[in-house]
């Protein structure tokens, strides 16, 4: 077997696992907010797995069957794989459901109900702004949203009801600044959000010190539902 079918049968080897963590991992993570940046960066990724697998059945001069060539163009990305996925645990892992807390997951094009032009003030729910570093590096290690939690102290089937509860909190004159919601997927209701974009840890410290302040007890979590 020549050098050049060695080296591609060795990066298609290299492509399982890469396609194993698409399907598994990368959809939920590096896809869940397209940007050019980020794709460019993820197929950069793969030319590099490719090129190990391609570079690891190289060395086994002496190895000539095709499948044995192809496990072995599987190995080493799996590893480089495999370590970077063990990197994202600890961000990937949903805290403990309650019922506070909505599922830790992301959906690829959040819905977002339609508002009429008086109402365009109002705040959506989206995920955090990256820098374009940001989004080549959630393209090469598939590094996932940390900032996806809110701490909504009301939800209100009128819009007046929800800006009244936000202005009573901004009366206060305490360390909370209220905002309005606008409803997303199938909650048809406005939400009172006193924090935004935060971390899970944040978040939750954030709820406990509203609470403590007087702020409504049944202030939760909330970050964006699994689409099923």
């Amino acid at each position: 077997m020549n050098t050049r079918k060695k080296i591609m049968i060795g990066g298609l080897g290299a492509l399982t696992p890469v396609i194993m963590n698409l399907l598994i991992v990368d959809l939920n993570v590096v896809f869940v907010k397209i940007t050019l940046l980020a794709s460019l960066a993820y197929v950069i990724r793969i030319v590099i797995l490719f090129s190990l697998g391609g570079f690891v059945a190289f060395l086994h001069k002496g190895e000539n069957s095709p499948i044995k060539i192809f496990e072995l163009g599987i190995v080493a990305p799996a590893l480089i794989t495999a370590m970077i996925n063990a990197g994202q645990v600890p961000i990937l892992k949903a805290p403990p459901q309650t019922a506070e807390t909505s599922a830790a997951s992301f959906s690829f094009i959040p819905s977002v109900y339609a508002l009429p032009p008086q109402e365009e003030e109002i705040k959506t729910f989206s995920l955090p702004k990256e820098s374009s570093m940001q989004q080549i590096w959630r393209g090469l290690t598939g590094s996932s949203f940390k900032r996806v939690w809110f701490v909504i102290v009301g939800s209100h089937p009128e819009l007046e009801d929800a800006r009244n509860q936000a202005h009573q909190i901004d009366q206060r004159g305490e360390d909370f600044e209220a905002e309005v919601y606008a409803p997303y997927d199938d909650n048809p209701n406005y939400s009172v959000v006193i924090g935004a974009n935060l971390t899970y840890e944040e978040a939750k410290e954030l709820k406990k010190r509203a609470i403590e302040a007087g702020l409504p007890k049944d202030t939760h979590l909330w970050t964006f539902p699994k689409k099923k």
